[in-house]
């Protein structure tokens, strides 16, 4: 992973290196930059860490040009490593600051889901371009209010829905539009992990985000958490909206997750055209499926070797390895960074004035039918209609 300024330097594919020997660091700093939009990561937490962070050399159209935390030492740490400078760390409580921050652009707001509202007004207001990350609030209300604010300041919202840059994902996609298993019949989707057990391990527990523990944080329990990613891999493989919801929760470990903070969510949607998109979030054990079905056979993406997921993103600057099967056959599929590839894009959407396509109006479309889901889930297992 990249660590130093010599580093991202080296690793910028903006700058050619002949062009770089001899010039002192700060020349060589603002030549790798030039062109590209300053990208401010809000929240430094494990995701930024782990994935946002060490993706952002790779990036093309932006560079790591700051932090807002709420721990300045982490920042100046942070700002040492990545070799942005130390007048470009704030606080949340003077975000408005950023205004002054001609070097910043876009702010990524990385931050527990009740602060993605604030944090993204708050961001626009000071007149940033604003990514935040899944799933974009805990309330429609709250996505709507977002997106009046970036209308009101002329900036753009995105939201990190990293997979419509992912080659798998992108692709399984044109082959069901492509007629690779006929009229869609129906799909399988989930994403669950084994987060109960980690929080059943004294010495694992040590080592995961507890927030997901407070409803008040996170707006609910795995629904909140990755049930945006079967959301998203319905509507994406299909090229359609569902029209309802029914929802189905329940949770093993009631020692473990607290009221309001669902175990397992399982929910259905289904299509205007009947077609039928069974889902599951879980946090009872890890298991990943992205599997769309027609009467000419189906379309499946599965975890790659040695160690992928369906869903994952990247970790530490590495790929994560995928495989798409179309009717039996691998179809061969770069694994990329993600983040570093959407980034990228959305970069160039801000530059260009073209549509992004993850933009608030999806993020809030996916909050209405998480939503649609929950309603459900009070009038015991009753199909909702979702609000379009």
């Amino acid at each position: 992973m990249p660590t130093t300024r010599r580093s991202f330097l080296k690793t910028s594919a903006a700058v050619a290196v002949p062009a770089l020997i001899g010039l002192r660091p700060s020349v060589r700093a603002q030549s790798a930059r030039e062109g590209k939009l300053g990208v401010a990561l809000c929240g430094l937490g494990g995701f930024s860490k782990q994935s946002i962070a060490p993706e952002l050399p790779s990036a093309k159209n932006v560079w790591f040009a700051g932090a807002i935390t709420g721990d300045t030492a982490k920042g100046r740490e942070w700002a040492k490593q990545y070799g942005f400078p130390e007048k470009n760390i704030w606080s949340y409580a003077d975000m408005a600051r950023l205004a002054d921050a001609k070097d910043i652009a876009i702010v990524h707001v990385v931050t527990p889901n009740n602060l993605h509202a604030p944090h993204t007004i708050a961001a626009a207001k000071a007149g940033k371009h604003v990514m935040v990350e899944k799933p974009m609030a805990t309330s429609s209300a709250q996505c709507e209010q977002m997106i009046a604010a970036a209308k009101s300041a002329g900036v753009r919202l995105g939201v990190s829905y990293r997979l419509h840059w992912e080659p798998h994902h992108v692709q399984a996609a044109a082959q069901l539009a492509g007629g690779a298993v006929g009229s869609l019949a129906n799909g399988s989707y989930e994403f669950s992990w084994g987060y109960a057990g980690f929080l059943a391990d004294p010495e694992r527990r040590k080592t995961i985000k507890l927030w997901l523990l407070d409803q008040k944080l996170t707006g609910g329990g795995a629904l909140f958490d990755t049930g945006v990613y079967p959301i998203q891999a319905a509507c994406m493989m299909t090229g359609k909206v569902p029209v309802a919801a029914r929802g189905f929760a329940s949770t093993r470990h009631k020692d473990l997750f607290p009221a309001g903070v669902e175990e397992t969510m399982s929910f259905e949607l289904t299509f205007a055209d009947g077609f039928q998109a069974l889902c599951r979030a879980s946090y009872s054990g890890s298991f990943h499926q992205c599997t769309t079905y027609g009467p000419k056979g189906v379309v499946e993406i599965l975890p790659g070797l040695p160690a992928g997921s369906v869903f994952g993103q990247s970790s530490n600057g590495k790929p994560n390895p995928k495989r798409l099967v179309v009717n039996r056959k691998d179809i061969p599929a770069d694994d990329t960074l993600q983040l570093g590839a959407m980034l990228d894009a959305f970069a160039q959407a801000i530059t260009a004035g073209t549509p992004f396509k993850a933009d608030g109006a999806m993020g809030l479309r996916d909050i209405r039918i998480v939503e649609a889901v929950y309603a459900s889930v009070a009038q015991g297992g009753k199909s909702v209609s979702i609000k379009p």
